[in-house]
């Protein structure tokens, strides 16, 4: 499946961004305190969150206030020297970033499997053929892969200055809706998590497998608009939403404000043999 991308820059409160991906199509229109989205559906399916992830460099070197860097480790791959790092949480690696020891640019981000986990959805994210903009690095080819099959790719057509702003452009489409968002977001935080239940069923006929839910995160930590993205077997995705839905966050906030804010939740159901 083929898509296209397109996204106008003026200044960092100021940008209008649209995907178009099969029948799916996601416009945002930013302004100071957000942006405006108008969408093809009432939720985000999966492969649009693996486009988000590969597209926002900005958040692949983010590291949150409760993340560590592990200590820099060399290597060597594909004929490029590599310095790469672990980010952290207390309780595990969340992801590694390995850089161009010659120019510094970002070449990989990989995910490994947690404990009691099945393979990410995502293992490893590539950027490859750079050219520079405005006296950056800039990758013109992304490549998201799971284990070792490519399942997403990005190839930058074209980056050219604009010569003559458009205001109109930047006009919120009817029907949208608008998303807060700010430089400091606090990100959310799972409060109260209850523990899926592995149906009895499911591990009769040794059942696996994760699925994914789309949700909205309301302001007051709630969850909303949930929708399974990535299927499972049916005793396996009920157990999941039967779970996940007395979920309750601490809420992403901008200052003190707590914000709505769209996310998936993964679920994996493992057997231990």
């Amino acid at each position: 499946m083929h898509g296209d991308y397109t996204f106008n820059w003026v200044s960092p409160s100021q940008w209008i961004e649209e995907i178009r991906f099969g029948s799916y199509e996601r416009l945002r229109v930013r302004d100071a305190k957000g942006y405006w989205q108008k969408s093809g559906l009432s939720y985000q399916p999966e492969i649009i969150f693996y486009l988000d992830t590969m597209l926002h460099l900005k958040d692949a070197v983010k590291v949150g206030p409760k993340q560590t860097l592990g200590k820099v480790r060399n290597r060597e791959k594909s004929g490029i020297r590599q310095q790469c790092t672990e980010v952290k949480w207390a309780a595990g690696t969340e992801r590694i970033m390995c850089f161009d020891e010659a120019n510094g640019a970002l070449v990989s981000v990989e995910y490994p499997r947690g404990d009691n986990q099945n393979s990410p959805e995502i293992s490893r994210i590539e950027h490859g053929a750079f050219n520079s903009v405005g006296g950056k690095l800039v990758p013109y080819e992304i490549r998201a892969l799971k284990d070792r099959k490519v399942i997403a790719a990005v190839k930058v057509l074209e980056i050219a200055k604009i010569t003559e702003e458009n205001p109109a452009l930047f006009n919120v489409p009817m029907n949208a809706e608008f998303w807060a968002q700010c430089d400091d977001m606090q990100e959310a935080e799972l409060a109260d998590r209850v523990q899926p239940r592995y149906p009895t069923s499911a591990r009769a006929n040794h059942e696996q497998g994760r699925v994914i839910l789309y949700a909205v995160i309301e302001a007051d930590g709630s969850l909303s608009h949930m929708t399974i993205i990535h299927r499972s077997t049916p005793d396996l995705e009920a157990a999941a939403v039967e779970a996940i839905r007395h979920w309750h966050y601490k809420p992403v906030a901008c200052g003190q404000t707590p914000i709505r804010v769209e996310t998936s939740i993964a679920t994996d159901f493992r057997l231990q043999y």
